[in-house]
């Protein structure tokens, strides 16, 4: 088991129940543009593949580096999933917050990221009752680079140290997610735990070859990792 210090946790498919919300918020938002029953589905298709990676990232490809479409879609988007979060659409996975307060109780730092905007990660976190639950969040708004590069993980323990007092390194933290972006962001920023979980958008196999030390069906797994 590792000694870690600070867990950096994503959100959507690992800590909280997406059940297709992202995709959902999606296709609303894409509507606008007209878009025809394939094009739909060969989109689709690129936001399930590159889920945990940064959305306004994601929506400049699909309209192929129109910066203010790709901007006004991500509004949209921005607007329908949080109106998915106010109608209690998100929940989180049976367990998390216990599972947060576990942490805290070994005295390990919380911290949580997301390919969201903070638009979107500030009402996730106010609906699902984790203000007081976690120490650090960063939304993929807030760095320079979405996953799979490692900014929000290093932003997390830059915010941590600063706030704490302490002089934590890469190595002393575990991250969990549920896509191959959230494993090479742990690879990438040297991490010494990188869970992989199954309860969101990718398979055993595919988080296995993107990085993942360990692979379980739920983050609570991350508990028995740690010491």
């Amino acid at each position: 088991m590792a000694t870690i210090k600070l867990a950096v946790l994503d959100v959507a498919g690992t800590t909280a129940q997406d059940d297709g919300l992202v995709v959902k918020a999606f296709q609303i938002a894409m509507e606008p543009t007209n878009p025809s029953a394939e094009e739909l589905a060969e989109m689709t298709s690129y936001v399930e593949a590159t889920m945990g990676q940064r959305k306004i990232d994601v929506f400049t490809h699909l309209c192929k580096g129109d910066v203010d479409e790709a901007f006004a879609a991500h509004e949209r988007f921005v607007t329908s999933y949080t109106d998915l979060v106010a109608e209690g659409e998100l929940k989180e996975f049976d367990g998390v917050s216990d599972f947060f307060r576990e942490l805290r109780k070994r005295g390990i730092g919380i911290g949580i990221t997301t390919g969201f905007p903070r638009e979107i990660l500030d009402p996730i976190i106010f609906s699902l009752g984790w203000e007081e639950l976690i120490d650090v969040s960063v939304a993929a708004s807030e760095v320079a680079e979405g996953r799979p590069a490692p900014d929000m993980i290093f932003k997390t323990l830059e915010i941590y140290n600063r706030e704490h007092g302490v002089d934590l390194h890469p190595g002393d933290i575990a991250v969990a997610g549920d896509t191959e972006s959230d494993m090479k962001a742990g690879v990438s920023a040297g991490a010494a735990v990188i869970l992989g979980v199954t309860s969101g958008a990718h398979t055993d196999a595919e988080l296995r070859a993107s990085g993942a030390t360990q692979v379980s069906a739920t983050v609570l797994t991350l508990l028995n990792l740690l010491k």
